[in-house]
Formats: structure tokens, sequence, C-alpha cells
């Protein structure tokens, strides 16, 4: 195994190894949101349940001055508490645009609050940690080469919005929340038609938000990989190497294990062809690749 190589699949090991305690992270913002619709839902039922159950005539009765003004002063809440991006604003305020003024809908409203606040958090944090990855990635590939940064550090973000497989990242993050509302909505749907309490709805409700937990994970650890590759490629191209070597990580898939040790060009050098990420939460990466006599010829350069 070269030298390139052995480095770049311990770093592997080692970004998987910290990588857990990212998602930890999402992990706790979706839980939040899920308590806190948990609660609203619950409190809903309470209110406007009898004997048999939840009446639909009194849930779709028209509400009151006092309950739009609650709801207005906890929409106002968020946005200032939870700096709230523009993409955030934009969700909630057509989100409430289109609500119909009656119980079940004002309801509605609040979940929608929850989710476009759990995503805006979402949001900020898998920018956060994109932007880091892809700094870490850059200083880690100066120093493999022996060389300083430079100016390539302003491209870092223009990398992170870049579109991968006709979507941004953002996008599909939103797609997603807007994916569990309608979920949600027909939980609410379903439960109000069949009379089924709030304890029995726990569950499904939990389901729905595993499903989403999975794909925000999925995302971040997809759009890492993408990001990684594509300062990869820069850095290789900056500091004039021709090709790179795939690496695939120590528990590889079928997919990846075909392209383990081959090499590529670096100026064909794409992310879901020959280059990280393969598939959804693909680990792989690259190493640059040179002749024993280039070798020599670079440690000759450097004086080493």
């Amino acid at each position: 195994m070269s030298y390139w190589r052995k480095r770049e699949r311990e770093h592997r090991k080692n970004i998987i190894w910290t990588e857990q305690q990212k998602l930890q992270r999402l992990e706790q913002i979706n839980r939040n949101s899920m308590q806190e619709i948990q609660r609203q839902i619950n409190a809903f039922i309470f209110s406007y349940a009898d004997k048999e159950g939840i009446s639909e005539e009194e849930v779709r009765k028209r509400i009151s001055t006092l309950d739009m003004e609650e709801y207005g002063r906890k929409a106002r809440r968020y946005v200032a508490d939870k700096d709230f991006s523009p993409r955030a604003n934009r969700e909630m305020l057509l989100y409430n645009l289109t609500m119909k003024t009656n119980r079940l809908e004002l309801l509605k409203m609040h979940i929608w609050l929850e989710l476009v606040a759990a995503g805006n958090e979402m949001e900020k944090f898998m920018r956060h940690e994109l932007i880091a990855g892809a700094r870490a990635e850059l200083e880690r590939q100066a120093g493999i080469m022996g060389m300083t940064v430079g100016g390539l550090d302003i491209k870092t973000r223009a990398i992170i919005d870049q579109s991968f497989l006709s979507a941004k990242w953002s996008t599909r993050l939103w797609g997603n929340q807007e994916a569990l509302r309608r979920e949600i909505d027909s939980l609410l749907q379903k439960a109000i038609v069949q009379g089924i309490h709030s304890r029995d709805l726990a569950p499904q409700l939990s389901d729905r938000f595993g499903v989403s937990n999975y794909a925000a994970k999925r995302l971040l650890i997809t759009e890492k990989a993408r990001v990684e590759t594509e300062i990869q490629k820069i850095s290789y191209q900056e500091f004039g190497f021709e090709e790179y070597e795939f690496v695939a990580e120590w528990s590889a898939c079928p997919i990846c294990e075909k392209l383990d040790k081959k090499r590529f060009k670096v100026g064909n050098m794409q992310a879901g062809e020959n280059a990280a990420p393969m598939h959804p939460f693909c680990r792989c990466s690259t190493s640059p690749y040179f002749s024993r006599e280039e070798y020599e010829a670079d440690l000759e350069r450097r004086g080493l």
C-alpha cells in the first residue's frame, strides 16, 4: 500500500469516528421538534375531544382572535430567537398565507412553525459543518503537498452551494421538511376521522421523524463527501497533479470496491462517476498519484 493511500485510509477512519458525534446533533434537533409537535397534538386533542373522541365539527370551527394572536406571538418569538434564514422566513410566510382559519388549520400552522424552526436549525448546522469540513480538507491537502492554501479558501463557499444531481443540499433539506409536514397532516386527518387517541398516534409520529432523521444524516454525510471531493480536485489541479487514485473505505460497498486503486485523470474527476460520493452515505476518498520518478523529482525539488 502506497504512503498516500495508507494515509488517506487512516484519515477516513478518523472521520467516521468523529462523524457520529456530529450526527447526534441532528438527532437532537429532530427529537426536540417531534416532542414539541407531540405536545401540540396532545393539547389539541385534549381541548377538542369529547367522550366519543374528537369531533370533526368542533375542530373545524373558526378560531378566535385570541388563538391567532397567540400563534402570532410564537411566530415572532421564533423568528427573533432562532435567527431564521431568508429561506425559513419564506417557507413560514408562504404556508401561513395558504391557511384557512379553523382550529385544525391553526394546529397545522403551529406544527409547520416547529418544522420550519427545526429546518432552519439543521440548515445552519449543516452549513457550518460543510464549511468547517471544506476548510479542514483544504488545509490537510495543502499540508500533504507542503504548500500554502493561498486563494483557494475563497472557493469553499461556492463549492458548498453547488448543485449535486440537479439540486442543492439546502433544497433537499427543505424538501424533506415539506414531506414530513405532509405526513403529519395525513396522520392528523386520520386521527380525526378514525378517532385515534394521541397515545396511539405517538408511535406513528415517531416513525415519521425517524425517516426524516435518517434523510438528514444521509444528506449531511453525502454532501460532506461531495465537498471534500471538490476540494481535492482543485487542490490536485493547483499543485500540478494530473492523476489521482480512488481510495475505498474499509467497509466499502461493491460499487466502490470495483473502483478501489483505479487511477483517473484529475481533469475528469467527477463526484458520482469516479469519485465520492458514489452513492448516499459514501465515505470513500482519493489520493494523488504520480510515478516513482515524479516522486523522487518532487523530493529533490523540495530539498528532501
